[in-house]
């Protein structure tokens, strides 16, 4: 019986908590109502002030002074269509488009020259491409401005063809190499006409 005289405080039943105790602990729960609850009231928390003034106003606000007037009817598109700007007058630039002759087919007759001054009498030859042309083709260099006249396919002194093109064209001796690996005659300019001329009266 003594021993069981100190167990007593601890047998009664204990109270209820405190009120905010328990809304303390039930801010945590997972139940559809406490949640549901706590969202509410957070949303109420951060709800805009201006659209709660909104939602409890009276119907008479705003008053008449501070509505907005509405739009007009016409717009101001069609105003600018029935009163267009005045037209401004710009420069115009024509194209200048350069006639360009078209390539002949038929190359113009030539009278050659005597026959020792024809091949095969002279120092060196020309020979045809297999599709019967004179090889001499136009290049182009940095960016096209570097306008060259190369003549291929020499055999024999390949320098006195090269003497003889630079005198009748008027070129300097800068301005008409020799290839020494390729054997070519490369001319500076674009003279692929006068040189044409040149071989076929010759008889090349």
């Amino acid at each position: 019986m003594a021993c069981s005289a100190p167990l007593m405080p601890f047998l009664r039943p204990l109270g209820l908590p405190r009120p905010a105790t328990v809304r303390h602990f039930l801010r945590f729960s997972t139940t559809p109502r406490c949640s549901a609850e706590a969202q509410a009231a957070k949303a109420a928390r951060t709800e805009d002030a201006n659209l709660i003034a909104s939602r409890t106003s009276s119907a008479s606000y705003p008053p008449e002074s501070m509505k907005s007037l509405p739009r007009p009817k016409e717009s101001r598109a069609s105003h600018r269509s029935r009163h267009p700007r005045a037209e401004r007058v710009y420069p115009t630039r024509h194209l200048v488009h350069t006639p360009t002759t078209a390539p002949k087919l038929i190359p113009e007759p030539v009278e050659p020259l005597s026959s020792d001054q024809c091949a095969p009498n002279l120092p060196y030859f020309v020979t045809r491409t297999p599709s019967n042309e004179l090889p001499i083709y136009t290049l182009r260099k940095r960016g096209g401005n570097l306008k060259m006249t190369r003549v291929k396919k020499v055999d024999g002194k390949v320098d006195t063809l090269r003497d003889e093109l630079r005198g009748v064209l008027g070129l300097q001796e800068k301005d008409c190499q020799v290839n020494p690996v390729t054997r070519h005659v490369v001319l500076k300019g674009h003279h692929k006409p006068q040189i044409e001329k040149y071989l076929r009266e010759r008889m090349f």
